[in-house]
């Protein structure tokens, strides 16, 4: 969901211990200045100026990384909350099984982001997928999903199944010089808050994702929250459309988060006719098809929506402008 310093060294290739697992109380606020959204900078502050275990913090070359655990397990990059343990699972079952259940067979999956491993649990649930390339950018949390013992808890281990290959690696980059095809793509790319985010949701991206998408595959991708930023949502839709996709949009009520905002496309007309397979998830609501239903509040958004390319960024200021 939403995601330049230094590196500071990691010692022997593994997470950082320095403060791991210490319990510590502290009165400033180490994040002061982050990019990250103003209610997450607060709560934080206030997790921080009580009793908590500080399980990771550092920086990679991209963000700060701030891993602490009081009642719940909390991840944050640049001050902005990425998951908590208490409510993930709502957001990644959402995520993963909504595209699982409307597709017969996915054999092979690319994820973009995703490098805490969250996602990745949930896809390496079906036996039937054989293969997945994980692409992230940061290494820094791809090796704190891989090696810190409570991340590792939360994703169950999912970087060493054998069928998970990982590329550290720009994923526009990636896309780019990619000859594969894949029966599901997974976008989970930080919100469009600044103009080089905004960058990752352009027609141009989608189009070339076209090309790396089987005749009868899906795209899923995280489109932002609709009460935060409603516009954002529906004009991630729109650009899809205009890279050639047929679209469906769905939504679900995530506590961390709000009312967060999925976006599925596809090259040929999807058909909502849901298969709910028992014991893959316990938070998705026995009729999938609510998830696709909205407030009449919503729709009016949906006259704003506008197209996001490369030579017309207009993603960033919008989520800005809707987020206060």
């Amino acid at each position: 969901m939403v995601r330049k310093r230094k590196d500071e060294p990691w010692l022997a290739g593994q997470i950082n211990p320095i403060r791991c697992g210490e319990k510590i109380k502290r009165d400033h606020d180490p994040e002061s200045g982050s990019s990250g959204d103003e209610w997450d900078r607060v709560g934080l502050k206030e997790i921080l100026a009580g009793e908590h275990t500080n399980l990771y913090q550092g920086q990679s070359e991209f963000q700060d990384i701030h891993m602490v655990s009081k009642e719940d397990v909390r991840l944050y990059l640049n001050g902005q909350l990425q998951f908590s343990s208490v409510d993930e699972r709502i957001y990644h079952e959402a995520f993963i099984h909504v595209p699982f259940s409307l597709k017969g067979s996915i054999q092979k999956v690319l994820v973009l982001g995703g490098g805490d491993g969250l996602a990745l649990r949930e896809i390496l649930k079906y036996q039937e997928v054989k293969s997945v390339d994980l692409v992230d950018i940061d290494s820094k949390v791809v090796e704190l999903a891989k090696h810190n013992q409570d991340l590792m808890a939360l994703n169950d281990r999912s970087f060493y199944d054998e069928r998970v290959n990982t590329f550290i690696k720009d994923a526009k980059i990636f896309v780019k010089s990619n000859r594969k095809v894949y029966d599901l793509i997974v976008i989970d790319f930080p919100d469009p808050s600044n103009e080089l985010l905004a960058g990752l949701y352009t027609v141009e991206l989608f189009e070339k994702l076209y090309n790396a998408l089987s005749d009868d595959g899906l795209i899923v991708c995280q489109s932002n929250a609709l009460d935060a930023a409603p516009t954002v949502f529906w004009s991630i839709g729109l650009t899809f459309e205009r890279a050639g996709f047929y679209t469906e949009q769905y939504h679900t009520i995530i506590p961390s988060f709000g009312d967060w905002g999925f976006t599925l496309a596809s090259k040929k007309r999807l058909s909502r006719h849901f298969t709910n397979r028992s014991g893959y998830h316990r938070t998705l609501p026995d009729n999938i098809e609510r998830l696709f239903q909205f407030q009449p509040d919503y729709w009016h958004y949906k006259k704003r929506a506008v197209i996001n390319s490369e030579r017309k960024l207009h993603l960033h200021a919008i989520f800005n402008e809707e987020n206060g």
